[in-house]
């Protein structure tokens, strides 16, 4: 038996008595942050709090939102434009190594997909699948960080959308899975700083062109309009907001379809993301009345400064989940999920080719490790 039930039963008792003591106090906590969200803005716009941007910078606050052009408790209504736009959407996934494979392999594959809502052409995909390359431009055949090849990966699904010729006239709205901040901690080195930048140069590729790039978080924990409220009412006796999300504040304050205001970003890597590429984000219900669903899309500047850029990037969210019916996300997206993912087989089938290429070549490479092989022979036993 893999897990021992005897033995985890009175933990899960456990859990839950904790659990439900969360779960009781949460309420009291989400109307105290609605109630600071509201004082805040209500003394923002008298011109207090105007220096909390240095001042947040200045402190030991690590990740926050900060007041940009509209007042932070606003709530946006869905509003129906005619305006056509065309969706480009990227994701991919990657193979990494150990030491217990027959041959170091890191490749990345990245999906495209395009379509035209409306058009009646149906949606355009291709996938590019490629070795990763060192420095000099050639193959790696060492075993490399997966945490590195992670940042590859993520880099490449934003410079196919960079590279992706568009000659229409009507706006493309390009999509990625997940945040556009490319996640830095704890990853450091050379080698990582130029994959940064080459992120940082596509990003600003994309704003150039003129074209409304997002990111789209689905079910976010981020507390970052928390952070704020905690570090503008530090002083305020009693205050407890601790174990609660942003999503927890906007399932309340925004209505199906409705978007909350637009946040500046307060990171780490903030001083990396200047002018047009300054990050952004938004809360969107994407849900229903009695199963809201919040989500997080962050853009940039670019896109942020433009309020019918977003309110055509509001509406064409909610277009894109309403195709997928009671679990809302996406379509493009998940379209592109479904043509990046690497199966078992195939990773199999690389190695292969591989191998067999080598033998003709002479070279006998070596066996996996026989830890790897019988994981591996469970596996495919399981799945018969």
């Amino acid at each position: 038996m893999p897990i021992n039930y005897l033995e985890l039963q009175p933990q899960i008792s456990e859990y839950c008595i904790q659990a439900r003591q969360h779960f009781l106090t949460r309420p009291q906590k989400v109307e105290t942050a609605i109630a600071l969200l509201k004082r805040f803005s209500e003394e923002y716009q008298r011109g207090a709090h105007q220096d909390v941007a240095a001042d947040i910078a200045a402190s030991s606050v690590n990740r926050a939102a900060l007041p940009a052009l509209e007042p932070v408790d606003r709530v946006h209504a869905h509003s129906q434009t005619q305006e056509s736009c065309a969706l480009l959407a990227s994701d991919g996934s990657q193979i990494s190594s150990t030491h217990h494979d027959a041959l170091p392999l890191s490749m990345i594959n990245t999906s495209t997909v395009f379509m035209q809502p409306g058009s009646g052409d149906v949606p355009q995909v291709k996938t590019q699948t490629e070795f990763i390359r060192a420095q000099d431009g050639s193959i790696a055949t060492g075993i490399l960080p997966e945490q590195w090849v992670n940042t590859a990966r993520d880099v490449r699904e934003l410079q196919v959308l960079a590279n992706y010729a568009y000659s229409k006239k009507i706006p493309l709205i390009v999509l990625g899975d997940g945040p556009l901040e490319l996640f830095q901690e704890p990853r450091s080195g050379e080698a990582h700083q130029i994959l940064f930048q080459e992120y940082l140069q596509a990003l600003t590729a994309l704003c150039r062109q003129n074209r409304i790039c997002a990111g789209y978080t689905d079910k976010p924990r981020a507390n970052l309009v928390l952070k704020l409220l905690e570090f503008i009412f530090q002083n305020e006796p009693g205050l407890d907001i601790n174990g609660i999300a942003d999503a927890d504040i906007f399932s309340l304050l925004l209505p199906p379809a409705s978007r909350s205001s637009v946040f500046a970003l307060h990171s780490p890597s903030s001083n990396a993301y200047r002018n047009e590429i300054a990050l952004h984000f938004f809360y969107l219900n994407v849900g229903t009345a009695n199963y809201p669903w919040i989500v997080r899309v962050e853009i940039a500047a670019c896109t942020a400064n433009q309020t019918d850029m977003i309110a055509l990037l509001q509406q064409t969210l909610l277009d894109q989940c309403a195709l997928m019916g009671s679990r809302p996300y996406p379509y493009i997206l998940h379209r592109a999920h479904e043509e990046a993912v690497v199966h078992f087989e195939e990773r199999e089938n690389v190695i292969g080719m591989l191998t067999k290429t080598l033998l003709q070549m002479g070279i006998d490479p070596a066996a996996q490790s026989n830890k790897l092989n019988a994981k591996e022979l469970a596996q495919r036993t399981r799945l018969k």
